[in-house]
């Protein structure tokens, strides 16, 4: 049996733009493989199609051509609550994570809603336990987005993510907008996460010293070739 859980077969994106609606090929007949407890990290240059390429294999935009894959089952075609499995399963945290919290609502509504979107059940001793994996308390919740900083938000989007109990993780450039000591935190409690909740994740950046840590294999745009190089990175805290 194939440990392979997320794939993609021959993706192709065209982007139009400009007079004339010209097109750009951002993406032309990639193959990729996610295999399960895997990190696999992409990386190169702002830009390239790093997070086009991911946003298809999570079925956020579709592809030109080509097939996605998740556990051998084809979705490519699936719509709506077809969906709606593999939407928990496959969970994204953005560098950009406070457009996912309504700034009119306490950070703990937002981080209990998708229970109700997936009609889970509230366990407090799980939110607690999860809250506590990521360095925060109970406390947070209380406050609205705008009184915590960038990197209590991306902790609390981990937090919730978690909360649906997915498979796989993508994380497109999660640190590129915090402060270097955040961001070697943040770096170190997903390194921690991934182990101890069995994930796989997608790590989407432009930084090799952050693609090396991360990654168990790095695949550099634009060619998606592996890269030979690898060396040990570890950020100072």
């Amino acid at each position: 049996m194939s440990d392979v859980i997320l794939e993609g077969r021959g993706l192709s994106k065209r982007y139009r733009s400009g007079f004339g609606f010209r097109s750009k090929a951002v993406l032309s007949g990639r193959d990729i493989q996610l295999h399960q407890e895997e990190t696999l990290a992409i990386m190169g240059p702002s830009g390239c199609g790093k997070s086009t390429l991911a946003r298809i294999l999570m079925r956020l935009i579709d592809p030109d051509e080509g097939q996605i894959l998740f556990h051998g089952e084809d979705i490519t075609r699936l719509r709506g609550r077809a969906l709606l499995p593999f939407r928990r399963r496959v969970q994204l945290i953005s560098q950009r994570p406070e457009t996912f919290f309504d700034p009119r609502k306490k950070l703990g509504d937002s981080v209990l809603e998708p229970l109700s979107i997936f009609g889970l059940q509230y366990r407090r001793d799980r939110l607690t336990a999860l809250l506590d994996e990521v360095k925060l308390t109970d406390e947070l919740l209380t406050r609205y987005p705008h009184q915590v900083s960038g990197g209590e938000i991306q902790r609390l989007s981990l937090c919730r993510a978690l909360l649906l109990e997915p498979e796989i993780l993508v994380l497109d450039e999660p640190t590129s907008m915090l402060d270097v000591s955040v961001q070697a935190q943040i770096l170190q409690i997903l390194r921690k996460l991934r182990t101890e909740h069995g994930l796989s994740c997608l790590f989407i950046t432009h930084d090799h010293e952050v693609a090396t840590f991360m990654g168990d294999h790095i695949y550099t745009f634009p060619r998606l070739d592996p890269c030979p190089e690898t060396r040990s990175f570890s950020p100072s805290m």
